[in-house]
């Protein structure tokens, strides 16, 4: 049994539940390793989402349109239902439903049921009447918070393909170009390492306004010399995202925007010699907050986030959050520096927390300038 299947089950046996419903892409991709199409939204052939479900006792089974079968799953029972028709009419909701009831049929799914409440569509509410309901997120997002061996294996993998991702924005990107010649450029070198096409998200921003709000796709604005840029980069690959962010000037950097870089590159580092099992997360915020400030710069945006078969995931590392690191947790760390005058700067790595201290995932070296050409 893979490590993640047991993390589930004791994430639904601490939930109190006899079995575990799924309805998020990335709790059955974590929970039945299916990976589910994500970038272009719910299918227009799906009856609703993919319908991942676990027993106590290691049942396991799975729901998935026609066009998804033979994708890849260790559910023992796989059931599909007609969502793609083009020979004769079909009622894509109604199969959706009608092939959910067979799988609980077969499975044999009574008694209390942990479900992930954010996410559960109102047709299968229905199917589970007669049974307690509870909610399994709580224990489900601290199981998953401690990555596993293969799991590690993995956002390393997307870690470097990221970086991959920012070392063509540091080494491409020039004056003239625009910021979609500039992400065409950073998602073919992602592309090209994987060997296919990534579901990416991100921003790519450039100039003082843009960059000073931080977040935003690329468009057709033309780069210029002395702009800023930030290029936030998240690729999933076989199903873990990675993520990272880099801050540079086109051309020689102003003495302003060194300033900024300075003061967001000295709070990554401090986050790189501090971190270790047992450090309060609340007290990491407050650490690179209080760093930046003593720079004398705002501090608009959180200082990174946990990381896996969701691109966000529990614990956030935010002022409010009690939680301590532990070993094997893997994290983004991403302080930033804003000065409206000049721009903004974020710098953003993958962390492993070790035993004793953090291993940096990502392999790109953040720099200031972009050379002119």
């Amino acid at each position: 049994m893979d490590e993640r299947l047991a993390k589930t089950i004791a994430a639904i046996r601490e939930s109190g539940a006899d079995w575990g419903l799924f309805t998020t892409p990335d709790g059955v991709a974590y929970a039945l390793d299916h990976i589910s199409g994500v970038e272009t939204g719910p299918s227009p052939f799906a009856g609703g989402p993919s319908l991942g479900i676990v027993g106590v006792n290691g049942e396991t089974g799975l729901l998935v349109t026609n066009l998804e079968a033979g994708t890849g799953s260790w559910a023992d029972l796989v059931v599909t239902y007609t969502g793609f028709s083009f020979k004769e009419p079909t009622d894509i909701f109604a199969n959706y439903v009608s092939e959910a009831r067979v799988l609980l049929q077969r499975l044999k799914v009574g008694g209390k049921i942990a479900v992930e409440h954010h996410a559960l569509p109102a047709s299968i509410l229905p199917l589970l009447e007669g049974n307690a309901i509870v909610p399994v997120e709580p224990a489900f997002r601290r199981q998953r918070a401690i990555k596993t061996r293969t799991e590690i294996g993995l956002l390393r993998e997307a870690a470097l393909t990221a970086s991959e991702g920012q070392k063509a924005f540091l080494s491409t990107t020039r004056a003239g170009m625009s910021e979609l010649d500039v992400f065409a450029a950073v998602r073919l070198a992602m592309e090209t390492r994987a060997g296919e096409r990534l579901p990416v998200t991100g921003d790519l921003i450039s100039g003082r306004g843009r960059t000073s709000q931080f977040m935003g796709w690329p468009g057709k604005r033309i780069l210029e010399k002395g702009d800023p840029l930030i290029c936030d980069l998240a690729p999933r690959v076989a199903g873990y995202w990675g993520d990272s962010c880099a801050s540079a000037m086109i051309g020689q950097p102003s003495s302003g925007f060194k300033k900024l870089f300075s003061a967001a590159r000295t709070a990554l580092d401090l986050a790189i010699e501090t971190i270790r099992p047992g450090l309060g997360i609340d007290t990491l915020d407050q650490s690179l907050q209080a760093s930046i400030t003593r720079h004398g710069y705002s501090y608009a945006h959180h200082s990174g986030h946990s990381i896996g078969t969701s691109v966000h995931e529990w614990p956030r590392l935010v002022a409010y959050e009690r939680e301590t690191l532990r070993e094997d947790m893997v994290i983004m760390v991403e302080p930033t520096a804003l000065d409206p005058d000049i721009g903004g700067v974020r710098l953003e790595y993958m962390l492993r927390v070790t035993s004793t201290g953090c291993e940096v995932l990502t392999d790109f070296e953040h720099r200031p300038g972009i050379p002119a050409r």
